[in-house]
């Protein structure tokens, strides 16, 4: 691809990036609203316990996507090569037989933990048929994941990037709409359904030239080679992959066991307001994650490097930004009904600042795990273990939910950073001798 052409898709995938990221942070913040005017805080902590067993998936899928979009981009130079489309197509076959196989267990998995979970609850909260209605509609959603990481490892970023703007809003109109119609907790399952029907809509209708060269009657495919071929990269992300499911989601399945539905819905959509500003973050540096594979699979390892510090840059300034409106609103106007919802301001700060530093700690990761390598295994392990077991601990101790876990990030963050430094110090020696 000639340099003025590549500079072109740069340009279309940053702008593209940007208004998604742009339309997440107009459907985060009015979401939230949404949620916090009409579902009462019980609701609430039923809210983000479902989605907390929905991400579940984690558990089972284990960072193949991630893997199977390094290998893909790595793989992916020139569709002319023959090689390469046959080891794309053999990824491709793997991956159905890999997530139509976990959605079939994750619904069994789904019905099992569900009833652990709320087997001991006695309100007046219809919680079951919601659930399964949500627990199905999030098996299909998985089996989709093959079509995403294929499109993303083989630089279709332009037509991935749309379908998911689309996709977004689908999500975010028919939630808004269904909670505003009394469907309650039946409104997570209508708008993921609206969510999947909308995104394979997206990428038939964008689908104006030949990229899908995949050949599904190819008869060298065997699932256990392509398996082992994956395996030395997946045996690391997995265990980092598997813990940070209990990293992300133990405080709203913590809140709910211990402190109850009512108190969790406090604590979730205090948690959900930060972390959709980290998310928003994030969401500019994973959508070049596969630019900074190319780039270094290709040998541009500087240009990789110089691309990430500018996204970096860009994605931390809007988070501080972000969070800097969110207390000068609160200061103006200390009665919107939002503020009622969530937990008192000094504790608020606290989940700022250990948001601030898993936006540091993900975005050194995602940087370093494009060189097709996973060196945060230790780092993942401690922050998976240590971090749920202080907030656990802190509820003990009644002292404020997040002072204990932002000691367990800032040493994460600190470890991070000198193992990255010393990562990039060894490639670069390596490569100039």
């Amino acid at each position: 691809m000639a340099t003025s052409e590549k500079e072109k898709k740069y340009k279309t995938i940053s702008l593209l990036s940007i208004c998604f990221s742009s339309i997440r942070v107009f459907v985060g913040p009015v979401t939230l609203l949404v949620l916090a005017k009409k579902l009462s805080s019980e609701e609430l902590g039923f809210y983000y316990a479902f989605f907390s067993l929905t991400a579940m998936t984690q558990l089972l899928e284990v960072g193949m996507t991630g893997v199977l979009k390094q290998y893909y981009s790595h793989s992916y130079n020139s569709t002319d090569n023959k090689g390469n489309c046959d080891k794309i197509s053999n990824y491709f076959m793997f991956s159905l037989y890999w997530y139509f196989s976990l959605a079939i267990v994750f619904f069994i998995m789904g019905g099992i933990v569900s009833y652990v979970m709320f087997k001991d609850y006695h309100g007046i909260i219809q919680w079951g048929k919601p659930w399964y209605f949500l627990l199905l509609i999030s098996c299909i959603s998985l089996i989709l994941l093959p079509l995403n990481a294929m499109l993303d490892g083989t630089q279709k970023q332009n037509m991935l990037i749309r379908a998911n703007i689309v996709s977004q809003l689908m999500v975010a109109g028919s939630l808004w709409i269904a909670i505003y119609s009394d469907f309650g907790l039946y409104s997570m399952g209508i708008s993921q359904l609206s969510g999947v029907i909308s995104f394979l809509i997206s990428i038939y209708c964008f689908n104006k030239y030949s990229w899908f060269f995949i050949d599904f009657k190819k008869k060298g495919f065997v699932f256990k080679n392509v398996f082992l071929e994956l395996w030395p990269l997946l045996k690391k992300t997995s265990v980092v992959w598997f813990l940070g499911y209990f990293y992300w989601n133990g405080f709203n399945i913590i809140s709910f066991k211990y402190l109850g539905p009512e108190i969790a819905g406090y604590i979730g959509i205090s948690i959900s307001i930060m972390r959709a500003g980290q998310n928003i973050a994030m969401s500019i540096l994973n959508s070049q994650m596969t630019l900074y594979a190319n780039n270094i699979a290709n040998g541009f390892i500087k240009e990789a490097k110089k691309i990430f510090d500018k996204y970096f840059f860009l994605s931390l300034t809007l988070l501080l930004i972000g969070y800097a409106i969110f207390y000068l609103l609160y200061f103006i106007k200390p009665d919107f009904f939002l503020f009622e919802k969530v937990l008192p301001m000094n504790q608020m700060v606290y989940i700022s600042v250990f948001f601030i530093f898993t936006f540091i700690i993900s975005g050194i990761e995602v940087f370093t795990r494009c060189f097709k390598v996973e060196k945060f295994i230790i780092t993942q392990v401690i922050n998976s273990i240590l971090t749920p077991s202080l907030f656990l601990l802190g509820i003990q101790l009644q002292i404020k939910y997040f002072i204990l876990p932002i000691a367990s990030v800032l040493i994460v963050s600190i470890l991070t950073i000198l193992i990255s430094k010393r990562f990039y110090s060894g490639f670069t020696y390596e490569k100039n001798n």
